[in-house]
């Protein structure tokens, strides 16, 4: 019964220490998804109707070609 008490405080322990970097990491990792997703965006904004008919997509379909590709936006 000790060996669990022990496991479980010495895991809430990690977890406390753990938690700044893991909020940070997310943090990060959310920030690099949104520019990636308005990089992406961008470059696809930037070519013309022409080479968008091409590639079989239109203006309005960009933001629903970029959620495709990336997944939704997560809310923080």
């Amino acid at each position: 019964m000790s060996a669990y008490e022990h496991s479980s405080t010495q895991i809430r322990q990690d977890l406390t220490l753990r938690s700044p970097r893991v909020m940070v990491a997310g943090l990060l990792l959310r920030a690099l998804q949104r520019r990636q997703r308005r990089r992406a965006a961008a470059a696809l904004h930037n070519l013309d109707d022409r080479l968008l008919e091409d590639i079989g997509i239109t203006r309005n379909d960009i933001p629903r070609i970029v959620e495709r590709l990336f997944g939704p936006p997560e809310q923080i």
